[in-house]
């Protein structure tokens, strides 16, 4: 797609609203994995869509260092499926609730993008969602430090994005940055955005280990 038809979708709320459920719709899902004999640990996220001041913004998580894994780090709302959860989505339904105090009834799902393997095993799969706006959230104070509202726009801008590439126990990984003021989302939750972007607006970055 070009950049002047994605802002045009961006600037109308149900075009953009009908455009992402659209291509969620028609995507179908895939693994991304970068070992076969690694079962993973089922969990789930959501990507919090809302608009404001007449376009999408995304919501993410700034992560308190009390957290077991991906300590400080920028996320996605989420984390890990319990026994109780009747599949993913409930999953990540749940966790957005414990963690931002956003109420399910308040989100209208629109589909979900592809499922990751990460390095800490956990085997995720990520949902999007459009949420009201404004809302009163309620923050997990154990689980999170901050909410970090940022314009769709600025991620799809190239001038906002790098790819670094890493290596560890020889695994070959591309790892993606997203630059937001003093912020930086990167890794898993990097890495799904890019997915997202992927999907949604054509964009050639479904790439995580090489």
């Amino acid at each position: 797609m070009t950049k002047e038809e994605i802002r045009t979708i961006c600037a109308d709320r149900i075009l953009f609203v009908d455009h992402l459920s659209r291509k969620l719709q028609e995507h179908r899902s895939q693994t991304f994995t970068y070992r076969q004999d690694v079962k993973g640990i089922p969990a789930a996220v959501l990507f919090p869509f809302y608009f404001k001041e007449g376009q999408p913004y995304l919501l993410f998580t700034k992560r308190t260092d009390l957290v077991e894994h991906h300590k400080g780090q920028i996320s996605l709302p989420g984390g890990r499926k319990d026994e109780q959860d009747p599949n993913l989505l409930q999953t990540a339904l749940r966790e957005t609730e414990e963690e931002i105090g956003l109420n399910p009834q308040d989100i209208r799902i629109l589909g979900q993008t592809d499922r990751f393997l990460t390095n800490t095993s956990y085997f995720i799969t990520p949902f999007v969602g459009l949420i009201p706006y404004p809302y009163e959230f309620t923050l997990s104070t154990s689980e999170i430090e901050y909410l970090i509202e940022v314009p769709f726009l600025h991620l799809l801008d190239d001038n906002n994005f790098e790819i670094k590439r890493y290596s560890k126990d020889g695994i070959n990984w591309v790892l993606h940055y997203y630059y937001f003021n003093h912020e930086v989302i990167w890794g898993v939750t990097g890495f799904l955005l890019s997915n997202l972007l992927s999907i949604v607006f054509d964009f050639d970055r479904n790439v995580c280990c090489e």
